[in-house]
């Protein structure tokens, strides 16, 4: 089985037919290309993508391990349900998205890219000062010591 990410259907060949695909009802919601909604449609009335949500329980584990690696404010609802949904049902993730990878990989979910290359490390990410180089938590925009706006860093960690 394999759960499919927006990016995943977006870049790949529609053909959702060759295995058993689960998506979250909020990549649905996610979905603005026409003939992706068609396909993925499609697919849902043929029987080869089903529905499902995760539970609270899953997604409170994703989200205590994005917040961990910092890649929580990266990753939209629908990102995180992926991932739950994934690690709910020992599925495979379909996704281009940087964030789910480093997640899924933290969470030892494997996953297959469509477009892009996928990530070869895996980051920690925070927020730090260009000018005075002070470092911070995700949620913080601006440097309480100089007032220059933060930059987001990943820190490669160890696998």
């Amino acid at each position: 089985m394999k759960v499919l990410d927006t990016s995943g259907i977006l870049h790949s060949d529609m053909d959702f037919s060759s295995s058993g695909y689960f998506i979250p009802n909020s990549i649905l919601r996610e979905l603005r290309d026409e003939n992706a909604k068609l396909m993925v449609e499609q697919g849902i009335r043929n029987g080869y993508i089903r529905i499902r949500d995760p539970n609270v329980r899953s997604i409170e584990k994703v989200k205590e391990t994005a917040k961990e690696t910092g890649d929580l404010p990266r990753l939209s609802e629908a990102d995180i349900e992926v991932i739950a949904l994934a690690l709910e049902n020992k599925a495979e993730i379909v996704s281009d998205d940087y964030s789910i990878q480093n997640v899924a990989r933290i969470l030892k979910l494997r996953y297959h890219t469509m477009a892009q290359r996928g990530i070869k490390k895996q980051y920690k990410w925070g927020k730090v000062c260009p000018s005075c180089g002070l470092k911070y938590t995700a949620e913080f925009k601006v440097c309480k010591v100089c007032g220059s706006r933060l930059r987001w860093v990943g820190e490669e960690t160890m696998e």
